[in-house]
């Protein structure tokens, strides 16, 4: 309890509109962190120079699209809680953390973590997340190393489904097409050294590098490819890249991995 309130008191006085935690449907994790104070859309752009912001995602993720001039310090880096307490040591500002928002849980818990490790008193989430935010502020998004965000670049959710397959439309597609490319993402302890098609899968990771040869490799031939993940969560940021490697010919596995252990067990 005197956590909440110091933290309030230092909210109130800093004039943000930061409010403590409270129910959202549209917000399925705030009722399981209620010790987090959280910052609204509106009020991070309005105050978007009062806070030194923080993206907890994956450098992959950083690197397809993160909001401008936000620091990359990864959630699952073993040196996270050094990293905050040596950022938060360079500047009085409060710490805004954020992932990719809504459904996802990092950021309230890099605040949580911050605070209890790290000792950054003020730590906040932002759980609108980066597509959030490039909605409502492009020109404060970085997308691909562009210093600002085309809105027409967005991708809707009505594209990213057109290239979303489940898993059965998936396997049989894949099958029908011996020229097409099958690339697995996942990283070698998530594999265990399964693989949907064993003799044909490209194993990749998000190497970008290695990612863009094989993109710019069928392309170049006309061929398809076929991508699977290990849960379906990095497809999104994926897609940035792809399309902006001029690939129009390609598709998702819908869940990842487990979406097609899923199928197979009959569930």
């Amino acid at each position: 309890m005197l956590k909440r309130l110091v933290l309030a008191t230092f909210v109130l006085l800093s004039g943000s509109i930061v409010s403590l935690q409270a129910a959202d449907s549209d917000f399925p994790f705030r009722k399981n962190y209620p010790e987090v104070s959280i910052i609204e859309t509106a009020d991070l752009t309005a105050r978007f120079g009062d806070f030194t912001i923080v993206d907890v995602r994956s450098p992959f993720e950083y690197g397809i699209m993160h909001i401008k001039d936000a620091r990359n310090i990864p959630l699952a880096d073993s040196a996270f809680a050094d990293r905050i307490k040596t950022l938060s040591g360079e500047s009085s500002k409060a710490l805004v953390f954020y992932c990719n928002g809504h459904t996802c849980e990092k950021a309230y818990q890099a605040a949580i973590k911050a605070r209890q490790m790290a000792k950054a008193t003020h730590a906040i989430a932002y759980d609108g997340g980066i597509f959030d935010w490039a909605a409502a502020n492009p020109k404060l998004t970085t997308l691909l190393d562009k210093p600002e965000l085309d809105p027409k670049a967005l991708i809707g959710e009505s594209k990213f489904k057109a290239h979303l397959l489940s898993p059965k439309t998936f396997i049989e597609r894949a099958r029908t097409q011996p020229s097409a490319q099958i690339i697995d993402l996942r990283d070698t302890i998530q594999s265990d050294g399964i693989s949907i098609f064993a003799t044909r899968d490209i194993r990749t990771g998000f190497d970008m590098k290695r990612l863009r040869e094989v993109i710019e490799r069928a392309r170049q031939h006309q061929q398809a490819v076929f991508f699977y993940d290990a849960a379906g969560h990095q497809i999104k940021h994926l897609q940035y890249f792809i399309e902006d490697a001029g690939l129009a010919d390609y598709y998702f596995l819908e869940g990842g991995m487990v979406g097609y252990y899923a199928m197979i067990q009959g569930k």
